[in-house]
């Protein structure tokens, strides 16, 4: 019984948050002007399956936000003609967002839409977000942010979630997006795109050597016997991901089965074994992924380890390559990352920064990403559009919906970001050899 109550009551805010979206939205496009009445209450009661005191719940959120004013016995009538006055807003997302999300587009096509609001973008360095993220909210500089599943949980860590404002449900959504960006309860961010992480290959490649492609079977020892074949030192590698990233080596530790410094320092050495090959790993420690797009654009790599977000980079590619899963340890698992929209709660602009998010995460922007970009949409719907495509695919685009179970995030390891922080040094000194397995055990056992 008691979940039956929770599903309505979920499914009731739902209806109310869309008919104050919808109104909202209406009013912002001209389709209700300045001295015009919205639909009767009685009207709106059916129009969004509410009961009488709900509507006017939501018809007092208008009110409070200056769009429109309750006239005795006659109705709510417009006061605030789009185009009036222009609301300015900040929107700060990551440096990548254009090539993840086309974000410049959708912005330009918002403003369109919404000519009483302009959007000033800033692009954000991933170093430090958290931090620019806070002092810009902090200063009123940011109305609207991207924001990722790491960032939130260094919030949470923080308690600093109150920075964001609570977020609707969104039905439409992934439900374990929704889930990734709750805690206890409340949405902080509204889920924009995602990806797992998985292995992106040339087909040309394997063809050339008359090799199998990588399957959801292979284990770890599969894609080292493979790939070794592959292998031409020293003009090509077989195999190469950026070890340091913090969505790539956690995902042997995820993929160990257990949470114990045994099975944690066997992950470890497993990873190690393959980054040490240099028959099969090339030596070369980057910065950031780029590099490794680079790699394999340049076909000095037949096999990298990526996302759905970087593949962006590789549509032009001179050659045809193809996607697969993750190899597996003792469980099939791979870390996903999320990008969401978040409000800044103390923004003085709340209601045109949430009509942005609105949009951003329509169908119709939703629809966008998918057939304009590589990357997934939130939105499900739109990523599991079939169509006439507009830009090279990979054959097996769709492999995702069948690994969702396996999907995990650093918040799956338990360890603060500071424990991480500090795990990720331990582990560059063990691959460099500057410390031996067992000091690396000996912390991980204290950590633990």
């Amino acid at each position: 019984m008691m979940q039956k109550q929770k599903q309505s009551r979920t499914t009731f805010m739902e209806r109310l948050d869309n008919m104050v979206k919808t109104l909202r939205h209406d009013i912002a496009a001209g389709k209700y002007r300045t001295g015009e009445y919205l639909p009767s209450e009685a009207n709106l009661v059916d129009m969004f399956s509410l009961s009488i005191n709900s509507v006017r719940k939501g018809l007092e959120q208008l009110v409070a936000e200056g769009l429109i004013v309750k006239k005795t016995k006659v109705g709510n009538m417009v006061v605030k003609p789009p185009g009036s006055e222009c609301v300015t807003i900040t929107f700060g997302y990551h440096l990548s967002m254009d090539g993840i999300a086309d974000i410049s587009y959708l912005v330009s096509e918002f403003e369109a839409k919404h000519p009483h609001i302009k959007v000033v973008p800033v692009q954000l360095s991933i170093l430090n977000y958290n931090e620019i993220v806070k002092n810009y909210m902090g200063n009123d500089m940011l109305d609207v942010v991207t924001i990722r599943e790491t960032e939130l949980q260094t919030y949470e860590e923080r308690g600093e979630l109150d920075l964001l404002e609570p977020a609707a449900v969104n039905s439409g959504a992934y439900p374990f997006l929704q889930d990734t960006f709750s805690r206890e309860g409340v949405i902080y961010a509204c889920p924009l795109v995602f990806s797992p992480v998985i292995l992106c290959y040339n087909r040309e490649h394997f063809l050339g050597k008359d090799l199998p492609e990588p399957d959801s079977s292979w284990s770890w020892d599969d894609l080292v016997r493979v790939t070794s074949q592959l292998a031409e030192p020293p003009g090509r590698y077989g195999f190469y991901f950026n070890y340091l990233s913090e969505h790539r080596w956690p995902i042997f530790l995820l993929q160990s089965g257990n949470r114990d410094a045994t099975s944690w320092i066997d992950a470890v050495r497993l990873s190690k074994s393959i980054v040490a090959n240099r028959q099969l790993f090339p030596l070369y420690t980057e910065e950031y992924d780029i590099d490794a797009k680079s790699l394999f654009l340049e076909e000095k790599v037949s096999v990298i380890m990526t996302t759905y977000f970087n593949l962006n980079h590789l549509k032009n590619a001179p050659f045809s390559f193809d996607i697969a899963p993750v190899p597996h340890h003792n469980e099939q698992k791979t870390m996903m990352l999320a990008v969401g929209l978040a409000v800044n709660r103390r923004s003085k602009k709340k209601a045109a920064a949430q009509e942005l998010v609105h949009f951003l995460t329509s169908a119709e922007a939703q629809y966008h990403i998918r057939k304009r970009t590589l990357s997934i949409p939130g939105l499900k719907k739109a990523a599991e559009w079939t169509g006439e495509e507009e830009m090279y695919r990979p054959s097996r685009y769709t492999m995702y919906r069948e690994i969702i179970p396996t999907f995990r995030t650093l918040a799956d390891l338990r360890l603060t970001t500071d424990r991480l922080r500090h795990l990720q040094r331990e582990l560059k000194l063990y691959w460099s050899d500057i410390v031996d397995e067992t000091s690396l055990s000996e912390f991980v056992e204290q950590m633990l």
